[in-house]
C-alpha cells in the first residue's frame, strides 16, 4: 500500500518565545540546544526567533523535546491527534 504525504498549514505566533523560555530555564546555549534537536545553533536561533517562512513538524518536536516544552501547552491537545506524530520522539531515536 503507497502512502501519501499530506502537508497541512498552521500558523500560531508564540512558540518561539516559548521555545526560548524554555531553553534559557533549561540552561542551554543555542549550540547546546540545537545539538539536542539534531540541527545547528543557527537554526535553532531562527525557530526561537519565528525567522522561518515554516517549520517541519518533526524539527518542531525535536526542537521542544530538546528543551523540555510541551508542545501541547503551545499548541493545543490537538497535535497529539494527528496520525503519525509522536510528541516524545528524540532526535537521537530514543
Amino acid at each position: 500500500m503507497d502512502l501519501m504525504k499530506i502537508i497541512i498549514e498552521v500558523e500560531f505566533t508564540g512558540i518561539g518565545t516559548a521555545l526560548k523560555k524554555a531553553r534559557e530555564a533549561a540552561g542551554m546555549s543555542l549550540t547546546v540546544a540545537g545539538d539536542y534537536a539534531g540541527m545547528s545553533g543557527a537554526n535553532f536561533n531562527r525557530i526561537e526567533n519565528e525567522d522561518t517562512k515554516g517549520v517541519p513538524l518533526d524539527t518542531l518536536i525535536r526542537a521542544a523535546n530538546a528543551v523540555g516544552l510541551d508542545l501541547k501547552e503551545c499548541l493545543g491537545e490537538w497535535i497529539q491527534h494527528i496520525p503519525g506524530v509522536n510528541l516524545t520522539e528524540s532526535s537521537n531515536g530514543d
